[in-house]
């Protein structure tokens, strides 16, 4: 991608930095550099890069190029990530994974990422909590947020991942449905143990100022917005 992330020790605060001269040259996605990830890792990271392909998929910079990879990240996500957490060494969905992650880093190189980085971002910086992890229980929360803005593109990714639907916004609620169950499924909690009530204040300000300078989002979060999301996952 074209963005890397400084983390402030003294202020506890996480700050991106776009450059097209951070892109890469080459790239290596190996998958046997993988296979020592233990299964928590490997579905945080996982979850991360499905993130990363939701987001550039409801982005309005999205285009025809960006959703191919998002869509082809997404359904070698959702049928790989499950298998891999399972078995760690199951080297072909390792290789599918990479793939996935390359994928979806190519579109959100160019689409951008959305609420959820913006978050997580915060979360990261305040409590050191691992990216995908913050990605990952923060997804469906701010997709049920998005929904009203984003539910035909969500119903269209629904659609290529398997999910049976009509394209319409019950379709894109049983994607939602299905991104919380998959979480389920590998272990990801469903609230946040760092989080802490008398930070939310702070953490949906600081959010929302990264979102409104970089996210082409469906639907744009207010301060309150963000504090209401985060409340959904206080331990």
């Amino acid at each position: 991608g074209r963005s890397s992330v400084v983390a402030e020790d003294d202020t506890h605060v996480k700050r991106s930095v776009f450059s097209p001269k951070l892109l890469a040259q080459a790239v290596f996605a190996d998958p046997e550099l993988t296979l020592a990830l233990p299964a928590p890792v490997t579905a945080a990271t996982g979850m991360d890069a499905l993130t990363h392909a939701v987001e550039a998929f409801v982005s309005d910079w999205a285009t025809p190029a960006t959703d191919r990879w998002a869509l082809a990240a997404a359904g070698m996500i959702w049928q790989h990530l499950p298998r891999v957490v399972r078995d760690g060494s199951d080297l072909v969905s390792r290789e599918k994974m990479a793939l996935a992650s390359t994928y979806a880093g190519l579109a959100f190189t160019r689409a951008n990422v959305g609420n959820v980085h913006a978050i997580a971002h915060q979360l990261g910086g305040k409590y050191h909590v691992p990216h995908g992890l913050a990605n990952a229980v923060m997804l469906p929360v701010v997709l049920r947020f998005s929904l009203a803005a984003a539910a035909p593109r969500l119903a269209r990714m629904a659609e290529h991942v398997g999910i049976r639907g009509n394209g319409d916004k019950a379709t894109a609620e049983k994607f939602i449905d299905a991104i919380q169950a998959m979480n389920d499924a590998i272990s990801i909690p469903r609230t946040l143990e760092a989080l802490r009530e008398e930070d939310l204040g702070d953490l949906a300000r600081a959010a929302c100022s990264e979102a409104d300078l970089n996210s082409p989002v469906p639907r744009r979060m207010s301060a309150a917005d963000c504090e209401a999301m985060l409340r959904e996952v206080l331990p």
